[in-house]
């Protein structure tokens, strides 16, 4: 695989989905973390000071300072639960005709694209552009499945693991908006790989990754704003608060308006240009895309539930949007299934015609 580094910064570029200004305040320069220092002295004082001990203003002061130690220790969970991202360690992609590319994402993070043709495999000229985005948890590797029959279809993929993901380090303070920042690098980078112009670009994300791209969709910027054909959604995440709330311990519901505010100050520490708040990151607030929309929702989803779509569903415009309820098929990126190709392919039919089969009609176990 070559590696090139066809773009190094897009700065000036237009963007608007994220939030770009990265805080110049240590992560460690922080009141809470000096609070801590100071608890950490308290806890020192009474155990190693036996007439410290001895007064009553010490265990006023350790009384008072047990709110704090609590608020402190919620912080820790967030800061380990919500703002680091989790590590499995993914295998490794086996398509021989990926291209890698380097690009400088949120922060000027140096981040890794990978590009995959549809010439390589098909020997024809492209029908457009797929930007993929995996789900939290996952990266590109576990999806290669999926990429691949989008290819098959004539369609060129650029993706990368989201940071924090995969081969990509970036775990620490990781929020959707870095994610957003750095998808929109990405397409900024891939179009300098090519000798003609792009004229059709789709987005596809799975679970969080179809969130991230409802919220590029309704906020598009750069060369492909005016391209953007569509969005392929599936299984796809459409409430932040309604996944952190589902994955809280039942114990931490009662600290529910310190676990918001925590949450709160940590953004606009990371974000200093906040442009949206915990409270209305979900649909339609996060973002309701004005273009074709296809939403292909596992029937018995284990991981995320039907929640999310139903929250969709009431906001979505009718004559934008396709949705199915997929029988048999599963949310995770790691098995796949022919119903999921399926439908598809026929949502595509339109745009990729004579690639695809025209005979294709009905599709038994997709229910709309």
């Amino acid at each position: 695989m070559s590696i090139s580094h066809s773009n190094l910064n897009h700065s000036n570029r237009m963007r608007g989905a994220a939030s770009y200004k990265a805080s110049i305040q240590p992560g460690w320069l922080t009141l809470p973390y000096f609070g801590s220092f100071l608890l950490a002295l308290e806890l020192l004082a009474l155990i190693a000071l036996p007439t410290w001990r001895g007064l009553t203003i010490a265990w006023v002061l350790l009384g008072v300072s047990l709110p704090v130690a609590a608020w402190l220790t919620l912080r820790v969970i967030i800061l380990r639960k919500v703002l680091t991202s989790p590590f499995y360690p993914p295998p490794s992609l086996t398509n021989p005709h990926w291209e890698i590319f380097r690009f400088k994402g949120w922060g000027n993070s140096t981040l890794t694209g990978r590009h995959l043709r549809a010439e390589a495999e098909t020997k024809d000229k492209p029908k457009g552009l797929v930007l993929y985005l995996h789900g939290y948890g996952s990266s590109l590797s576990f999806n290669e499945s999926r990429i691949e029959h989008l290819v098959e279809l004539g369609l060129d993929v650029v993706g990368m693991d989201m940071r924090g993901h995969g081969h990509c380090d970036l775990r620490q303070d990781w929020t959707l908006l870095k994610v957003v920042a750095d998808a929109e690098a990405l397409l900024e980078s891939v179009v300098e790989r090519y000798e003609e112009s792009v004229e059709k670009v789709w987005i596809y994300g799975h679970s969080v990754g179809g969130f991230i791209g409802m919220r590029l969709a309704s906020h598009p910027s750069g060369w492909w704003a005016e391209r953007l054909q569509g969005l392929m959604l599936e299984s796809p995440a459409t409430s932040f608060p309604m996944v952190i709330e589902s994955k809280n311990n039942p114990l931490l519901r009662p600290l529910r308006g310190w676990f918001r505010q925590i949450l709160r100050r940590e953004f606009e520490r990371i974000h200093p240009d906040l442009k949206i708040r915990y409270a209305n990151s979900q649909v339609p607030h996060f973002g309701m895309p004005k273009v074709e929309m296809l939403v292909l929702q596992a029937e018995h989803d284990s991981h995320l539930g039907t929640a999310h779509y139903d929250l969709l569903m009431q906001h979505v415009d009718e004559n934008l949007c396709t949705s199915y309820l997929l029988k048999g098929h599963e949310h995770t990126s790691t098995k796949d299934s022919s119903i999921r190709r399926r439908t598809l392919e026929q949502w595509l039919q339109p745009y990729l015609d004579p690639f695809l089969d025209p005979t294709l009609e009905s599709n038994p176990g997709a229910s709309s």
